[in-house]
């Protein structure tokens, strides 16, 4: 089994949960979104995920990342594959990786199903429940799952355990200066085995996920990830922070990965950020849906972020575009409430 299997169907995939509505911190609730929301998640390198506890504050402040990748929901029915995964309500599309991620996403379970790579479905004989709806503070859970996988011809059988613990809640400091309260912090421990004729893997993710309210995307995502094996073992390290939300999108479109936007939509700052590797200064421009310039700005050379004062703004859609008149300009939708 490649190793971009294993990214969708067990890191990615696990990376989950439309706009942020304030709920109880110290229970989380079933995600609220709609059919064509997307979102982006910036990748870096791990960072500590700082202590479970009650009324925490959480600081992601000095997060850059080095990364992105987009996720889009879509109904599982119809799809090419739905008599596979009877049981699933909802696909998360990984456009970069070629793959679909076959999901409960509520009202009762956040629960995975398998997924398709490259045009080969794996479905699970047994689901695999990640945590119920509501997940209350001090709650554990716990499930097992199982399913018989063909891997280029291979015959894989898969078993699993999952534990969950919500064990935390607080606020968050994001980059360029956010703050983000009522915030739930769940620790998820998986352990996967495959068996065949080639011998015994085994996979443990160890996550440590931040949700607010019943917005899909996670806030803040760390991941352990080991690949256990006869003969060795690997250890890779992550985290991945959510970058920008888009409501209602009527298509697919490839990642974008020039900058990330983040929040989406917003009420004060935005803060925009690009590959800690790029020296250069970034040309900013936003305007209204009027066409009409209403902010201008360059960043400093070999910083990789910058901030967006938003809090004078008009409710309503503007535009977001990063080194204007080049030939290949990247462009973003920022919505301000």
């Amino acid at each position: 089994m490649t190793r971009l299997l294993f990214f969708g169907l067990f890191l990615s995939a696990a990376a989950l949960t439309t706009l942020p509505s304030l709920a109880n911190a110290q229970t989380l609730v079933a995600p609220s979104f709609l059919s064509g929301d997307s979102f982006t998640m910036g990748v870096t390198d791990i960072i500590s995920a700082g202590d479970p506890g009650e009324d925490m504050n959480w600081d992601f402040s000095a997060i850059v990342t080095q990364d992105s990748y987009d996720i889009h929901i879509l109904p599982s029915s119809p799809s090419p594959y739905e008599d596979d995964y009877p049981g699933a309500n909802w696909i998360m599309e990984l456009p970069s990786y070629s793959q679909s991620v076959y999901m409960n996403l509520g009202p009762e379970y956040f629960e995975f199903f398998g997924g398709v790579e490259q045009g080969v479905s794996y479905p699970l004989a047994d689901s695999d429940r990640f945590w119920p709806y509501p997940f209350e503070y001090g709650a554990t859970w716990n499930d097992s799952m199982s399913g018989t996988l063909n891997v280029q011809g291979t015959i894989i059988n898969r078993s699993g355990t999952t534990e969950s613990t919500m064990n935390g809640y607080g606020s968050v400091s994001m980059p360029g200066g956010v703050q983000l309260d009522d915030v739930a912090r769940v620790e998820m421990t998986r352990e996967i085995t495959d068996s065949s004729f080639t011998g015994v893997n085994i996979y443990v993710i160890h996550q440590i996920r931040f949700h607010q309210g019943d917005l899909l995307a996670p806030i803040v995502v760390q991941t352990n990830f080991q690949v256990i094996t006869e003969l060795d073992t690997t250890v890779s390290n992550s985290t991945e922070v959510l970058q920008s939300y888009a409501v209602g999108q009527t298509s697919i479109e490839q990642p974008q990965s020039e900058f990330g936007m983040f929040p989406n939509p917003a009420r004060d700052d935005v803060q925009l950020v690009w590959s800690s590797f790029d020296a250069s200064s970034k040309t900013v421009e936003v305007s209204d849906i009027t066409g009409r310039v209403v902010e201008e700005m360059r960043s400093v050379s070999g910083m990789s972020s910058t901030t967006i004062d938003v809090r004078s703004w008009a409710s309503g859609v503007y535009t977001v575009t990063v080194n204007p008149g080049q030939k290949n300009p990247t462009t973003k939708k920022l919505i301000v409430e």
